[in-house]
């Protein structure tokens, strides 16, 4: 009888919260807020009585209709934090500027170097190519060209591959280095307009 009694009751429970509706309403400063009934005060803010407050909810546990605005909140506070962590950073433009430039300037000498080596790069090529060809000229028969030696083939084939390999890395740097120019500039601009500074003035010209 006992386990009669506690398997009704589960059962009801289950039917009540199945049944819960939860309600919104807005308070007088424009906060929203949800729960199981809304305020006296509040009941007819929409001013014609309709059940439009009354929102059921999602599977999620949020009320339909009202993603947006969570999403919202979510945002807010991610800009709030990333607001006090750029305060908490940089004392002033200068400083975030130098931060900036001393990135961009590493990779701009890492950069230094690989164009220096793919200049090599390209003269080792340019060099292997011609003995490609004089071999060629020296060997072939009227209407059979000849084939090169194998370890002359790989070795154009192998130092082309590096010379792509060393222009893509150019062109990765290039790329961070871009991406790093406008976050900077992003902060920047941030942090003035926390600080109550002036926008940075366009150059003359």
């Amino acid at each position: 009888m006992k386990y009669r009694v506690l398997i009704l009751a589960v059962a009801l429970l289950a039917c009540g919260a199945a049944s819960a509706e939860i309600h919104r309403w807005v308070d007088k400063d424009g906060n929203i807020h949800f729960g199981d009934t809304i305020p006296p005060e509040y009941a007819n803010q929409n001013g014609n009585g309709d059940p439009a407050e009354q929102t059921q909810s999602s599977p999620s546990g949020v009320p339909a209709g009202h993603q947006e605005e969570i999403e919202r909140r979510r945002e807010a506070a991610r800009q709030q934090e990333a607001d006090r962590i750029l305060l908490k950073t940089y004392l002033s433009v200068e400083e975030i500027e130098a931060v900036r430039d001393d990135r961009i300037g590493q990779l701009q000498s890492g950069d230094y170097v690989t164009e220096r080596y793919i200049e090599r790069l390209n003269g080792q090529l340019a060099e292997l190519e011609t003995a490609a060809i004089e071999y060629a000229a020296a060997n072939s028969e009227p209407g059979q060209p000849a084939e090169l030696p194998e370890n002359l083939e790989r070795d154009i084939l192998s130092t082309r591959a590096s010379i792509k390999n060393y222009e893509g890395r150019l062109e990765a740097s290039r790329a961070d280095q871009a991406r790093i120019r406008q976050k900077f500039e992003s902060d920047i601009a941030r942090f003035r307009e926390l600080k109550g500074l002036p926008p940075e003035s366009e150059p003359a010209g």
